[in-house]
Order: C-alpha cells, then structure tokens, then sequence
C-alpha cells in the first residue's frame, strides 16, 4: 500500500490508512472530490479499484454545501455516520466505539 499511496498521502488534513481502508479528510467538497478521483485513478495503475457501492463521505462543520460527489459518474452516498476500524466517527464530531 505504500508504493501505491506515499505520493498521494496528504499531511494535511490528514489520510488514515489500514490494509484495504482508507479515510480522506479535507477542507472543502471541491477537495474531496479531487481526492477521491486521484486515489480512484491510483488505484487503478496497480490494478486495484475503488469500490464505489462502499465509498461513502460524510460533511462536517457549520458549512454544508449543497452538491454530491462523483467519481467516473457515480454519485457517492453522503453519510451522516460512518464506522472506520471498529470506531463510529458522526458528522457532529462523536466518535464512538463499537
């Protein structure tokens, strides 16, 4: 996974990985969605692919923008909860425990 991501690893935000799972984290949608194409393209060099069925984003903060996320076409599911390595993480901020 390192060959494949250290050049498109943010340091800010930030981006969790662990085995097959990844977390993105940005400042705005535009961002995101930049990102999330990127890593889409990447993965897809190495034969890989991002599942879009299981690819989710969440909006956090005062600032909820109107619009969706796509990549190669297909709209994103917008969460408001989303459970990465055994952890709820809410759009309010909560993470929880499973």
């Amino acid at each position: 996974m390192d060959t494949i991501t250290k050049e498109i690893q943010k340091q800010h935000p930030w981006t969790l990985l662990f085995a097959d799972d990844v977390m993105l984290a940005s400042e705005s949608r535009d961002d995101l969605q930049k990102q999330v194409q990127f890593w889409k393209d990447r993965l897809q060099q190495y034969g890989l692919r991002l599942n879009t069925s299981k690819t989710e984003y969440m909006e956090c903060g005062p600032r909820i923008e109107d619009g969706s996320i796509r990549v190669d076409g297909t709209e994103l599911s917008k969460v408001n909860c989303s459970k990465y390595l055994g952890s709820k993480v809410t759009s309010t901020g909560d993470i929880d425990q499973e």
